[in-house]
This record gives structure tokens, sequence and C-alpha cells, in this order.
């Protein structure tokens, strides 16, 4: 029999897992960045989803400029998590 070349259901979710808070994180960005208000009830939403996923990246590279300083505090989360779960979906998987 050919061995099974697909990923496990597991793998698939923690990799899923770690590109939805990716998504949350980037999409939070682009609203600050674009200035959607903070009453907006989708933006404050995913401000509120955004900040715990950010864990202890806020503030871990401080730089003078307050956009880049949002796009690496988020960006660098969101880099985390698609790294991190990828790892453990190829131990699990």
């Amino acid at each position: 029999m050919a061995a099974k070349k697909g990923r496990s259901g597991i793998a698939t979710l923690i990799n899923g897992v770690g590109y939805l808070f990716a998504v949350i994180l980037v999409l939070h960005v682009v609203l600050v960045l674009f200035g959607l208000p903070s009453e907006n009830g989708v933006a404050d939403s995913l401000r509120g989803a955004a900040e715990p996923l950010a864990l202890f990246f806020p503030g871990l590279v401080q730089t003078p400029n307050a956009e880049l300083q949002l796009i690496l505090d988020y960006g660098l989360a969101a880099l985390f998590w698609v790294l991190a779960t990828s790892l453990l979906a190829r131990i699990f998987g």
C-alpha cells in the first residue's frame, strides 16, 4: 500500500488556529493604520481579540514611529503564531 501523504486532522487544525490568530493580528493592524474608528464594532472586537494574542511582543522593539511600532508589535506576534503552530503541527502531524 502507498504511504499516506496527507496531513493528520490535528495538524491541520493546529495550523488553522495559527493562521486564524495571525489573520486577526494583521487585520487589527490594517484597520488601525487605515483609521477605522475604534467605536466601530468590528474594529473593537478585533482589538479585543488581538491584544491578548500579541503576548509579550508589544514594546519588545522600540521605534520612534507609531505606525512602525504597531506593525512590529502585532506583526512579530503574527509571525510567532504561524511559526509556533507550524512547528506544533509538524510534531503532531
